[in-house]
């Protein structure tokens, strides 16, 4: 599933992450190279989350730390449902290309973990956001692991049938 482009999202994730960037957990190091990485998954985070609170405007919530820049959080967002709230986790790619948990990830507080990456990618230093942005799935917690097995993937199309329950 493709999400546009947008302007907005973006120049909110750059914000965020000046904002956040003095508490953000590095994973390795705190270098330029990481802060650029904090910035790209922030970006295609925004998006995903944009278009969650605009799509589903009844069922969207913030995340918990909201706007508390020095609070950490395992998940990006919540979905308001009947039987209760999920709470999301917005994937990007890892440093290879693939998906999947690393060692500081938290491990708790998630229900799904959606997979996404920036359509214009073409190295990790040369990312044209203006192509959007594409969800390839949703992953239960539980299945998420540093290695994500393609059987654990969950349609998107089917995923987002689930959440309006």
């Amino acid at each position: 599933m493709k999400i546009e482009f947008n302007q907005e999202w973006y120049a909110n994730a750059i914000c965020e992450q000046q904002l956040r960037a003095p508490y953000m957990m590095t994973k390795f190091v705190d270098n330029e190279a990481r802060k650029a990485g904090q910035i790209r998954g922030l970006v295609i985070e925004h998006h995903v989350s944009g278009w969650f609170k605009l799509t589903y405007p009844n069922h969207y919530l913030e995340p918990d730390n909201y706007q508390h820049w020095a609070e950490v959080c395992s998940h990006d967002f919540k979905i308001k449902r009947k039987s209760g709230l999920l709470y999301i986790d917005i994937s990007g790619p890892k440093r290879d290309g693939t998906f999947g948990s690393y060692n500081l990830k938290p491990k708790d507080g998630v229900d799904f973990h959606l997979l996404c990456h920036a359509l214009g990618f073409k190295t990790w230093q040369n990312v044209d956001y203006k192509k959007g942005f594409q969800i390839m799935g949703a992953v239960r917690s539980k299945n998420y692991h540093t290695t994500i097995k393609e059987e654990d993937i969950i349609d998107i199309q089917t995923w987002l049938k689930y959440i309006c329950i």
